[in-house]
């Protein structure tokens, strides 16, 4: 401790690295008009409450979202996000985040805690099967 605490900027590039370790997955610090499936993002975190989420104690506390789409346009699509959502593996997104907690930061724990799934999303008039992971990152400084 001592140094200066993450910002969220930081924390998002260390979640987008750690996720373009994944061969194959097209990552993107936006939401794309047009998806490159399979297409994972990180969507800006919700702050509810400033106070509680940049602490007076110099500890941030944000929870993130990273969304994962793939193609419905043919038949098994569904199958296609399983090996994503699997806990270990070379495309689960738990294992490519907890590998590195620290996101190759300092005084970072980044942390998977959920996945939901979405359904058929449209992009653009295309169909996309789809989730949503939740993480939650601590930083301390």
């Amino acid at each position: 401790a001592g140094g200066l605490m993450a910002t969220v900027t930081q924390i998002v590039d260390g979640i987008e690295t750690r996720l373009k370790t994944i061969t194959g997955l097209n990552v993107t610090d936006y939401v794309p008009e047009q998806v490159n499936p399979p297409q994972a993002f990180v969507d800006p975190p919700d702050i509810p409450d400033y106070r509680r989420s940049f602490g007076a104690t110099g500890q941030l506390s944000i929870d993130l979202t990273v969304t994962i789409l793939v193609s419905a346009s043919y038949v098994g699509h569904q199958k296609k996000l399983l090996p994503y959502i699997d806990k270990t593996g070379a495309q689960s997104v738990y294992s490519a985040i907890e590998a590195d907690k620290t996101l190759g930061l300092t005084d970072v724990e980044c942390l998977v805690r959920s996945f939901r799934r979405l359904g058929l999303q449209e992009v653009g008039l295309i169909g996309y099967y789809g989730g949503v992971f939740q993480l939650t990152c601590l930083a301390t400084g």
